[in-house]
């Protein structure tokens, strides 16, 4: 019978490979850690009763919490194998509130975490949490003077499960068995970009027929390699890497720690690897200010073989035949330019980088094209799954590709996309009211994204519904369009572009401190600060650089005419941004209206004011004078 459930699959595969065949590996101190088939068989068995014995029961709720881990796939397996739904969504960066928030919401009876940083967050709300049975640590470093009950070691743990197996044999067996594709395998929170997150019931059949229906579109091989990095939180590689590797084979790796990503892609030489539209963007900006500090000769080649590489792309983007001449031209920049820089940032042996969960830059897309990476872009939802992939054929810059088996998609005469597809979830926990908001009667999903389908299918998103502006003048325009061409520039982090109801378009934008900096070194500008640098003149007049350059892309009346320069990043802490770095346009656009006013009143300085609680108790408010500049006169 085919497996229908995550540890069913497990069980197949360990009985196809045993011990002969590497599954997972684990960067730790420095050293690749490997698990074959069976020691993951065993890992899951053994923490899955482990938890039995300390009281989880089927149906029962367990969040997991912390980086990218072989324990935290350990312990997604092991609930489901128990009957459990594993919770995710909370973020290891994010606080104790959020922790308390979803812990709570999803009445959870156990959590795992990662580290001492992880426990202490849900020690500081362990008070509002009475539900909570145990909490679980798979790094025991620091947590040798914690006597809390409620603290429990996962090698304790495992420990527990292998007494349990001596006493009920076959438990673990006849558990998996009990489970079916129909039962919920994860309660997913969204990252909560118009609110508080939403838990989506997922079930294990539809995560499988999800992968499956990609792996049609794009199959690996059975010894690829993958690289796991992209959250767990968020539950994109568990759909497209984590079944996969049940399915068709391939080792599933994950990095030491985030800082050393890069790295770890370089040492694996992975195959396919997910990068959201952030990772894509820090990387470009990467090799751009690596190359802007490189000798003269290798800035010469730069320039010289880059053009030729866009021109490739774009050759691969208009389904044109390359002539023998640009094939000869781009095999020699390959020798000299695109390989080195492909074995500099781990992509020397990539077959294939997919790219989704939000709009991703034309020009960061074809700039990865121009090296010589395959990319290809997703589309969809958690709600409704990854519906819409580029096929190796047919990739446009600005389309998300073409549905997947299965997958009805449907413009509605206001623009938004409609999706009706055999992977959407079960509904949202605990809010029926937000599930019919979303599925219809007929089971479509209202995305609330804007749209366009053309000829041969291919669905272009042009922005949120709600979020399409619209000048005093009735120029409409997308505010997420012209960002995404600004986060090209290497030294613009973060914009926001405004202009709804106003007589031109404006933007705040968060400069990228380190490359600014760097910039700054190299022309023997001093500063002290990200606030000092932000608001120098000169850094002023880099960006209106950019801008310039990016206003006479755009269409007209589109440009940037005004612009400031925030005196921070923006941050997810403060509520700016998502745990997945969305931008909460409508929380900024409230949080910063002072400065929006004093962009349109034509001013030339806006002060701001913050709030700060120091150490000893004592509050204060810092003020700050944050310049206002025109980006560019000519804009009529």
């Amino acid at each position: 019978m085919e497996a229908d459930t995550f540890p069913k699959l497990l069980g197949r595969s360990y009985e196809k490979y045993g011990d002969t065949k590497v599954a997972l590996r684990q960067k730790g101190f420095g050293i690749w850690q490997e698990y074959t088939w069976k020691d993951y068989y065993e890992k899951v068995k053994y923490l899955s009763l482990g938890l039995i014995s300390l009281g989880l029961e089927p149906g029962d709720k367990v969040s997991i919490v912390g980086e990218n881990h072989v324990c935290w796939i350990f312990a997604m397996l092991a609930t489901q194998a128990a009957g459990g739904v594993v919770a995710c969504g909370v973020y290891p960066d994010s606080m104790a509130s959020e922790f308390e928030y979803q812990i709570d919401h999803s009445d959870s009876t156990f959590v795992v975490a990662e580290d001492q940083e992880q426990v202490d967050k849900v020690l500081e709300v362990k008070d509002k949490l009475p539900k909570v049975k145990k909490v679980i640590y798979w790094d025991a470093k620091g947590m040798f003077r914690y006597t809390d009950p409620l603290l429990i070691s996962l090698g304790e743990v495992l420990q527990l499960g292998g007494a349990y197996e001596k006493e009920h044999s076959g438990a673990f067996e006849q558990n998996v068995e009990k489970g079916n594709g129909d039962d919920v395998a994860l309660l997913a929170y969204t990252s909560g970009t118009t609110g508080r997150p939403k838990g989506l019931m997922l079930l294990q059949r539809t995560l499988i027929r999800e992968c499956k229906d990609l792996a049609e579109i794009d199959p690996t091989e059975e010894n690829d390699e993958f690289l796991s990095f992209t959250p767990l939180a968020w539950p994109l590689d568990i759909k497209i890497f984590v079944v996969r590797h049940f399915i068709m084979g391939g080792v599933l790796n994950f990095p030491e720690k985030r800082d050393t990503v890069q790295d770890n892609l370089r040492e694996i030489g992975f195959r396919a690897a997910f990068f959201a539209p952030r990772a894509l963007e820090d990387t470009v900006r990467m090799i751009q200010v690596k190359m802007s500090d490189a000798d003269p000769l290798k800035q010469l080649l730069y320039h010289l073989f880059l053009p030729v590489g866009f021109k490739m792309a774009d050759l691969i983007i208009n389904q044109e035949r390359s002539t023998p001449f640009w094939k000869a031209l781009y095999k020699l920049g390959d020798a000299i330019l695109f390989g080195p820089l492909r074995d500099k940032v781990g992509f020397s042996k990539t077959k294939v980088i997919w790219t989704g969960g939000a709009a991703v830059s034309p020009d960061i897309f074809r700039y990865i094209m121009a090296l010589g990476t395959p990319i290809k872009q997703l589309y969809g939802m958690t709600e409704s799954g990854i519906v819409l992939m580029q096929r190796s054929d047919n990739i446009k810059l600005e389309s998300a590709g073409t549905p997947t088996p299965g997958t009805e998609v449907r413009i509605t005469d206001k623009g938004e996309i409609w999706l009706k597809t055999p992977c959407t979830m079960l509904g949202y926990h605990k809010n029926p009211e937000a599930t019919a908001d979303l599925i219809d009667s007929n089971g479509r999903v209202h995305t609330a994204d804007a749209g366009l389908i053309d000829d041969e299918g291919c669905l272009t998103v042009i922005d949120r519904v709600k979020d399409l502006a619209c000048l005093s003048d009735g120029t409409r325009f997308s505010p997420l369009y012209i960002e995404n061409k600004l986060k090209f520039c290497p030294y613009i982090k973060d914009a926001v572009i405004v202009g709804d109801n106003k007589p031109y378009v404006a933007g705040i934008i968060s400069i990228d401190f380190n490359y600014v900096g760097k910039w700054a070194e190299n022309h023997r500008l001093a500063y002290t600060t990200y606030i000092d640098l932000s608001q120098k003149k000169e850094v002023y007049d880099l960006i209106q650089g950019e801008l310039l350059r990016v206003n006479r892309r755009l269409p007209q009346r589109q440009g940037v005419r005004r612009f400031a320069l925030l005196h921070k990043e923006l941050d997810a802490d403060d509520a700016e941004l998502t745990r997945t770095k969305k931008l909460r346009r409508g929380f900024v656009a409230e949080h910063y209206k002072d400065l929006i006013e004093a962009i349109y009143s034509e001013s030339g300085e806006y002060t701001a004011e913050a709030s700060v609680r120091y150490r000893d108790g004592r509050t204060g408010t810092l003020r700050t004078a944050i310049r206002i500049a025109s980006a560019d006169a000519n804009i009529s």
